[in-house]
């Protein structure tokens, strides 16, 4: 068989079923994504450049849309480029949020599409506007988040299939296209990510070693940003300290990059939010590490106690389900998203998103539970994760959903 991965950033959501496709013999598996290249085993890859910027003179609504049509035409000539050396794939399969999939119909037209629709954009209901801190209603932004489609409603025409992450997920697209949808994880590699308590970490430049014995309250995001709930955490830690004296937190992202805005007149949300909090804050006792490697990442989760995850109603995190799988107590905002994995007082603790006292007082009932208690979440927490999002499962059900689509 003859698979080709379509991402701006391959191999990113792609990473396990490519690879694992990848080392089976009988399958050739190529490439295309946005310079510059990346080498990965068993796989070609070829990098697309697009022929030049989005033009600053170009109407407002387009700027977007244009730099999207940039990277189908460079993409288009990379599958026009791979066809010439003879390369006829039986499955592509494309994330088309980034354009890349508008012109390949035509190339390939033998082919089966298989879609990763990650999510449909909405003015109600989502992501949009669920912030009251930051409402708006220009109308401008509006018609931005409108046209945001655009690729999506192309690519439910043009592919034969599509998978979404999570049933949430799915349910943002319009009901007509939801039955042209599999729900199928990226999947969790569960023994990678699994409970170890005899794990320690230093601090850097602190001096500071923790360990099993320690109160330790972790915060991940891939961006410390409000689409993830980083303000209602960072303004809930004063009093989080103050009410558990002995506790550590660990927060775990990049200060820059984003899904939502930048903060007026701050370099990033951390600044902005460490010149709001900051001098109520130990700094013996909240330490920032910012972007960590994989090990030292899931070093952390292994030693927290209680871990804090917040979303708007959005994208879930693959750290969400890392952490489940990983052994703390999960208090999460009691959101669509999150209400796929977590049930209150079953496998976590859930509260209100803008409630930050509600937050304070879940994660101190999480650090003062009986221990029997404490366990029965966490375990059942991991359980959730083993036997609804594992690996090896998660990768069946896409390979089942690949080979069905021949």
């Amino acid at each position: 068989m003859k698979i080709l991965f379509i991402h701006q950033n391959f191999p990113a959501q792609f990473l396990q079923i490519a690879t694992h496709l990848a080392n089976d013999t009988k399958n050739q598996v190529m490439a295309i994504r946005q310079a510059p290249n990346v080498e990965i085993a068993n796989i070609s890859t070829i990098a697309y450049t697009p022929s030049r910027s989005s033009n600053p003179d170009i109407h407002p609504l387009m700027s977007e849309w244009e730099a999207k049509i940039l990277r189908a035409e460079a993409t288009a000539k990379a599958a026009d480029l791979l066809k010439s050396q003879g390369f006829q794939p039986d499955i592509v399969m494309v994330h088309p949020g980034w354009g890349e999939a508008l012109l390949l119909r035509d190339i390939w037209p033998h082919a089966k599409y298989l879609g990763y629709l990650e999510y449909f954009y909405a003015a109600t209901g989502q992501d949009f506007n669920f912030d009251p801190e930051f409402k708006t209603d220009d109308v401008e932004k509006l018609a931005k988040l409108r046209l945001k489609n655009t690729v999506n409603l192309h690519a439910l025409h043009d592919i034969d299939a599509g998978i979404s992450p999570t049933h949430w997920q799915r349910s943002t697209y319009p009901a007509w296209a939801q039955s042209k949808i599999d729900v199928i994880h990226e999947g969790i590699d569960t023994n990678y990510f699994s409970p170890d308590a005899t794990r320690t970490l230093t601090i850097p430049n602190k001096g500071i070693t923790l360990g099993g014995q320690d109160e330790i309250i972790t915060f991940v995001a891939r961006y410390l940003e409000p689409t993830r709930g980083f303000h209602v955490f960072m303004r809930a830690l004063p009093e989080l300290l103050k009410r558990r004296p002995d506790a550590h937190v660990i927060i775990i992202g990049s200060e820059t990059g984003g899904y939502g805005p930048g903060p007026h007149g701050h370099d990033s949300w951390l600044a902005m939010l460490m010149r709001e909090v900051g001098s109520h804050l130990d700094p013996n006792r909240v330490h920032i590490l910012g972007r960590l490697a994989k090990a030292d990442y899931r070093n952390v989760l292994q030693l927290s106690k209680v871990h804090v995850y917040l979303t708007y109603p959005f994208l879930l995190s693959w750290s969400l389900l890392e952490v489940m799988a990983t052994g703390p107590i999960i208090v999460a905002s009691d959101t669509a998203p999150v209400r796929e994995l977590i049930q209150d007082g079953k496998n976590g603790l859930l509260f209100d998103f803008f409630d930050q006292e509600g937050l304070v007082n879940r994660v101190v009932e999480a650090l003062s539970l009986p221990k029997r208690k404490a366990n029965s979440l966490s375990k059942a927490a991991r359980k959730t994760i083993v036997t609804q999002y594992d690996l090896e499962q998660c990768l069946h059900k896409w390979t089942t959903k690949i080979m069905a689509s021949i």
